[in-house]
Parts: structure tokens; C-alpha cells; sequence
């Protein structure tokens, strides 16, 4: 037995015993990752001075670009090696609904930990929240029997990966940011004044 599926055994094994439990982690495993999305919204309505409410939007739309990076590279992991789910090959206790794409690396674990590095950039407070919210999902996704702990591991890589890599681009796709923040202020947003 190979040190990734014992760990993941050992954690799934505590589903199924305590129902609220259960659901408490099958609602954040599958779920939790709107909390992400909340936050961006929130970074991108709040009220501020102009010049913070510009920077705050742009650091939004950075997140997203870092993301979306994080995620693309998934998918040509994906393509070239494909990892099947526990459930796939393994008696397990499965709390969400089967899933058919690969199990490494993990897209919640990446999409989580891109968001969460790139916050920090922006927001300390928001990104010291949603790095503990980070670790509940990752527990959470190998607690319900669909994901190995590799695969966490595999996506937080990747979402670091993308991170550095969106870092590195970012100089040059900040002006771009600026000007799609100020059509939006002029088309939706005109109380801002930016």
C-alpha cells in the first residue's frame, strides 16, 4: 500500500460515521469554492476612494488571470496523464456525485490555492481567511472520497505555478486591467469618478 492512498484511507474512513459531519464536508467539497467567488465580488463592489476602488478591481481581474493560468495548466496535465478517481479503483466512501475527469491534479485544489496566493498580494486580511478555508476543502475533497492527497498536493503546485507565472505577466497586462476597470466604471459604475 503506497503512502497516498494509505493517508487517503485513513481520512475517508472518517466518513460515514457522524451524518452532520458528513454533510458539513460534502457541502464544502463541493461548494466551498463559492466562497471565492463571494470574496472577488466583495474586493470588486467595495466603496473606497477611486484610485484604491482602480487598484482593488485590477487586483481582482489579476486573480481571475491567475486562476484561469493555474486551471489551463491542469488541463494539459490532464490530457497527457490521466489518474483515475478513488472511487474509480478502490472501495470507498463516497459523499459527492461520481466525477469522469482526472483526479490529478486536483482543480479545486488549485483553483483554491491561485486565488488564495493572488489575494495575499492584494489583501492580506481576505487571504489569511481563505487560506483556512483552503485547507477545509482540501480535507474535505479527500474526506469524501474524491480525491487522493497527491492530487491536493498536484493542485497546489499548479496553483502556485500559476501565480508565479501570472506574476511574471502581469506588468504587461496591467495597463489592459486598468483600461477594462475604467469602461466599466464609465458603463456600469459612473458614481466612482475613476
Amino acid at each position: 500500500m503506497n503512502l497516498d492512498y494509505e493517508i487517503f484511507s485513513k481520512i475517508n474512513s472518517l466518513a460515514g460515521h457522524i451524518p452532520t459531519l458528513d454533510l458539513v464536508m460534502a457541502a464544502v467539497a463541493k461548494w466551498g469554492v463559492l466562497v471565492y467567488g463571494i470574496v472577488l465580488i466583495s474586493l470588486w463592489f467595495k466603496k473606497a476612494h477611486p484610485e484604491q476602488m482602480m487598484n482593488s478591481r485590477k487586483g481582482v481581474l489579476k486573480v481571475i488571470f491567475t486562476a484561469a493560468i493555474a486551471l489551463g495548466i491542469n488541463q494539459i496535465i490532464g490530457l497527457a496523464y490521466f489518474r483515475p478517481r478513488p472511487f474509480a479503483t478502490n472501495n470507498v466512501t463516497l459523499l459527492l456525485d461520481r466525477s469522469t475527469d482526472p483526479s490529478f491534479p486536483s482543480d479545486h485544489a488549485t483553483g483554491a490555492t491561485a486565488f488564495t496566493a493572488s489575494i495575499f498580494g492584494e489583501n492580506k486580511a481576505w487571504g489569511t481567511i481563505l487560506t483556512v478555508m483552503s485547507l477545509v476543502l482540501f480535507f474535505s475533497r479527500v474526506y469524501c472520497g474524491t480525491h487522493y492527497p497527491l492530487d491536493i498536493l498536484g493542485g497546489m503546485v499548479t496553483g502556485l505555478i500559476g501565480s508565479y507565472i501570472a506574476n511574471k505577466l502581469w506588468p504587461y497586462l496591467d495597463g489592459i486591467a486598468g483600461k477594462l476597470v475604467m469602461i466599466w466604471n464609465r458603463l456600469v459604475d459612473k458614481s466612482t469618478g475613476v
